[in-house]
């Protein structure tokens, strides 16, 4: 599937109304605005110049120009401000205003500066970014159809798990009374969150997306072992199973899920109702015209509803915007007005000290005829019915 540069119209209309003479963007390395401009990712530096409705890249000799349909692709090994001027320049824009993204280089504005140009701050390439077009949408749903099916897997695997007794043999460690308690076995050995979060991790490479180093699989209070050790997994707990697979044009996709083998029906019992019925909020108000910092709050204070502490137990990352990056605009907080196009990441997810998280993490697209939820993927506690 070829992918098409974007954005060129916003960044055209902000020229207009700024009175600006052009616009330039700079990127090092993977960077998703530079990807969204060009439709294709780079491993270098690139210098993204739009001037007189047109768009110009100049790209460094280590690179071969890539083939893009744009106005000119060069080789230019000078700083990325230097070769910018140049092409502004070389097109009749020899001095005034320049449009930049707000993270442009601080050494690239230096020498943009130097050539004798204004350099001002532009939000156009980020506003155009959270209203995804028909295929944008695709990408992203495409993505999260194979994030369902990786979670899904990890379902699988819980389902088939047997309980068994802790391993009793001496391994040198203090025993703090916890390893002795049932631990789950898979295939012929302990389940840890390891294991299962490479389990996961081999689906998606299957589905063709790349894992993008989200992947992750936590274990009741105990967390994701941190420092490299795994955490085997028990019955009774909350396993929360969380992927943010990247698509091949670079589309994200977002999916959290909460497991739990022989429940015992306690607090993660609670902790999922309250989830669920915030994730259902989001489908409530997420209309085009309504305000994504009260979707937000509404998702904390429906989960808090189940008696949970908003301050220390519900999640404050409640979600935002998502597309080539895991994070993108709308936050769903400020008084920013959703519009048909947006994607959304919608997260519920209460945390307790003693026993640990459970979490509902989708993806919404905001569109005309209400809001729709991506994948389809179950929200059961219990791992045989998915």
């Amino acid at each position: 599937m070829r992918w098409s540069p974007r954005g060129g119209d916003a960044i055209d209309a902000a020229v207009s109304e700024r009175d600006a003479v052009g616009f330039v963007a700079v990127s090092r390395g993977a960077d998703p605005t530079s990807r969204y401009l060009t439709g294709r990712a780079f491993d270098c530096d690139l210098v993204f110049v739009r001037v007189g409705g047109e768009t110009h890249l100049r790209v460094p000799s280590t690179v071969e120009p890539p083939s893009l349909p744009v106005a000119s692709v060069r080789v230019d090994d000078r700083p990325p401000g230097t070769a910018a001027a140049a092409v502004l320049a070389e097109h009749g824009a020899s001095d005034g205003t320049v449009l930049a993204p707000r993270t442009v280089p601080h050494d690239a504005a230096l020498h943009l500066e130097a050539a004798g140009y204004d350099l001002a701050s532009t939000p156009a390439v980020e506003a155009a970014r959270a209203v995804k077009d028909d295929a944008e949408r695709d990408a992203i749903e495409a993505a999260q159809r194979a994030a369902t099916r990786g979670v899904g897997r990890a379902a699988a695997i819980l389902s088939a798990a047997t309980v068994e007794e802790a391993d009793d043999g001496d391994d040198g460690r203090e025993d703090n009374g916890d390893d002795e308690r049932p631990v789950l076995h898979w295939d012929g050995a302990p389940l840890s969150t390891e294991r299962l979060r490479r389990q996961v991790n081999a689906t998606l490479a299957a589905e063709g997306v790349d894992a993008a180093g989200a992947t992750t699989v936590r274990a009741g209070p105990r967390g994701d072992g941190g420092g490299g050790e795994p955490v085997e997994l028990r019955p009774g707990e909350p396993i929360v199973v969380s992927v943010g697979p990247r698509g091949p044009t670079g589309y994200r996709g977002a999916l959290a899920r909460t497991f739990v083998v022989d429940p015992d029906g306690g607090w993660e019992r609670r902790a999922h109702v309250a989830c669920d019925a915030a994730r259902k909020v989001s489908l409530a108000e997420a209309d085009p015209g309504d305000d994504a910092g009260f979707l937000g709050s509404e998702l904390r204070a429906e989960t808090a509803a189940f008696g949970f502490s908003m301050a220390d137990e519900v999640t404050r990352d409640v979600g935002g915007g998502i597309g080539l990056a895991a994070r993108e605009d709308p936050p769903l907080g400020g008084d920013r007005e959703l519009v048909a196009g947006n994607v959304l990441r919608v997260r519920a997810a209460v945390t307790h000290a003693d026993h640990g998280r459970v979490e509902l993490t989708d993806v919404l697209v905001v569109g005309d005829d209400g809001p729709r939820l991506l994948g389809g993927a179950p929200t059961g506690l219990d791992p045989s019915r998915w």
